[in-house]
């Protein structure tokens, strides 16, 4: 009975350990960059980036930019789809979609096709839609690009929005409360959890959330509420993108890619 105590708690204790060592982080590039912000990595080795208000589309042997100065600020890049790339000057109300090539297939002025709408957040969806949240009725809600039509899904939000993230079915937000909640496109509302502090942050998934604060990146667990270092060698990290196992780390002068594989 002794022996088959110890061996149990040995599993137990290895069963522990083998998760904490679940996560694989190698280095694979580093590319030298003068961009003011970057927007991230697509899978097919392009990083986007944003220089003098221009977006600049990069990779080892080819170069492209998109440059539209009279609609004011990039306030996001939407890189969920790189054939279908989302642009939103929040300034100017206005909204720019463009193909693989940067070039514009689609160009929105919320001020005179919609202006009833105040568009705080902008960014893709599925079918011909964008994900919208309309600060005028406190509303998250689809646009339609195509019809110019916004349906709203939600009702009235009580705590402001600080960030966001999407894909093509969840609208993902963090309150003031530091709180976590997703939206389906039907407009079913879930709670994830609770956030803790951090500078920048992006969800990977509806557990887990990969979390920057000074130069530290961490990937917490949201159900366990616990987190894991990632042992980078940044002395500075000014922003960061995860997409398909690939972990782009933006510093004052380069960005450097590394493989990460998360349990």
């Amino acid at each position: 009975m002794l022996n088959l105590l110890k061996i149990m708690l040995l599993l137990f204790f290895s069963f522990g350990f083998s998760q904490e060592k679940n996560i694989s982080l190698a280095f694979i590039s580093s590319e030298k960059t003068d961009a003011d912000s970057f927007a991230g990595r697509d899978a097919f080795g392009f990083n986007y980036y944003v220089k003098d208000n221009v977006l600049k589309k990069e990779s080892s042997q080819k170069k492209q930019e998109y440059k539209n100065l009279a609609l004011g600020k990039i306030e996001k890049v939407d890189l969920q789809n790189p054939l279908q790339l989302v642009l939103f000057y929040k300034e100017m109300n206005a909204v720019v979609l463009l193909d693989n090539q940067l070039n514009e297939t689609v160009k929105i002025n919320f001020s005179e096709a919609n202006p009833e709408l105040q568009p705080l957040w902008v960014c893709m969806a599925s079918q011909n839609q964008l994900w919208l949240f309309d600060f005028a009725t406190q509303k998250l809600g689809l646009y339609n690009y195509l019809k110019r039509t916004f349906n709203p899904i939600t009702v009235v939000f009580e705590s402001p929005i600080v960030k966001t993230q999407s894909d093509y079915n969840y609208f993902y937000w963090i309150n003031k409360e530091n709180q976590l909640f997703a939206s389906n496109i039907f407009g079913k509302i879930n709670f994830l959890g609770n956030v803790p502090e951090y500078e920048s942050m992006q969800i990977v998934s509806s557990k887990q959330l990969l979390l920057k604060k000074g130069t530290v990146l961490s990937i917490y667990d949201l159900g366990k509420e616990t987190s894991q270092i990632l042992p980078l060698q940044e002395k500075s990290i000014e922003s960061f993108y995860y997409r398909e196992q690939i972990l782009s780390i933006f510093t004052d002068n380069e960005i450097r890619n590394y493989k990460l594989i998360l349990p």
